[in-house]
């Protein structure tokens, strides 16, 4: 997905799938019989990220900004996809991605600086050692402020492409440009960035290129949103036994019988379980819960005694167990209250 300047923050433009084929299939060789870990962070609908999954035997994960576009994504092929600010709502480990794609936002953010920067900085690191970035770019950020970020992160810089049939290409001057992630203290030469700036190469020219082996990758200690959305703590409610068992128990409770002026112990714990606090509430952290309660009547024995001290009887006493359960809109997670 790429956000140009020009549009509106929330309009995307999907990269050719086809373009992405021929970049891949030009500069880069997969382990054989090994699944290798991919990851767009700009992921819009899904169409990249998928495609190479299915056509390259990846293991797939994807981030993306809108809701809708990520409810796209989720029913694709993609193996985690998240819904959030890829900058600042994602927790993430660093180098773990066999094969890194990245098309970065064409725009500048609030702060004032340049999004596909602050794209590299948060996102490169997250290549493998010996994996490959391939980095959606277009000629006004080429340029020395991307070169020192890319080159401090251990980047060799390997082959730049256009694609003359891309309408990317056509109407931004959009190419791509293949990166080798190497260990954290290399520093390629400057030179070599700006041939890669400068010149990129006609992918369909029949250019003699060897193509880098690339490593596969490992699953991600850490990925996933800090705030989970809405709509997926909803989808994980509809497939949860507790939202079976729970809640339908909830919906087939009955008050008793009796009117209630003063409630008792026992009475109090029906009203919870009736849904009497079923309503939003906010914590002392911020953290926002629903909090819904369970109750069952139980009878206890309390022994009696005679005038000479002997238990002589047993009396049976109801007895009322109140369980109450927390459910955090912020976090997605359900607490449980004895």
């Amino acid at each position: 997905m790429a956000r140009l300047a020009c549009e509106t923050k929330m309009g995307y433009y999907p990269t050719s799938t086809k373009t992405i084929q021929k970049v891949i299939d030009k500069t880069i060789s997969f382990p054989e019989d090994k699944v290798v870990y991919a990851l767009d962070c700009c992921a819009g609908e899904g169409e990249a990220i998928d495609f190479i999954g299915s056509t390259y035997n990846c293991k797939t994960f994807a981030v993306e900004l809108d809701d809708n576009r990520a409810k796209v994504a989720v029913a694709k092929h993609i193996n985690k996809v998240l819904n959030a600010d890829a900058l600042s709502g994602v927790r993430k480990s660093n180098h773990w991605v066999g094969l890194n794609f990245l098309n970065p936002p064409y725009d500048v953010s609030a702060s004032g600086t340049r999004l596909e920067l602050d794209f590299i900085e948060r996102w490169g690191l997250t290549t493998s050692i010996g994996g490959a970035l391939i980095l959606v770019i277009n000629p006004s950020s080429a340029d020395d402020k991307m070169t020192e970020k890319l080159r401090l992160q251990g980047y060799r810089p390997v082959v730049s492409f256009y694609d003359p049939e891309n309408e990317d290409y056509k109407n931004y001057g959009q190419f791509f440009m293949v990166l080798h992630q190497q260990l954290p203290n290399f520093r390629a030469s400057l030179e070599k960035f700006y041939s890669l700036f400068e010149n990129p190469l006609n992918i369909n020219d029949d250019i003699d290129f060897e193509k880098i082996s690339i490593k596969t990758g490992a699953e991600p200690q850490l990925f996933k949103e800090i705030e989970l959305p809405r709509w997926k703590v909803e989808e994980h409610l509809a497939k949860s036994k507790l939202k079976k068992v729970f809640f339908d128990e909830l919906r087939q409770a009955s008050m008793i019988n009796s009117s209630i002026e003063h409630p008792n112990e026992g009475q109090a714990a029906i009203l919870i379980a009736s849904g009497a606090l079923n309503k939003k509430l906010t914590l002392a952290d911020g953290t926002e819960v629903i909090l819904k309660g369970t109750s069952t009547k139980e009878k206890t024995q309390s022994a009696q005694t005679n005038d000479d001290g002997i238990v002589d009887k047993v009396k049976l006493v109801d007895h009322y167990k109140t369980v109450v359960y927390g459910l955090s809109l912020t976090h997605g997670q359900f607490v449980k209250y004895a």
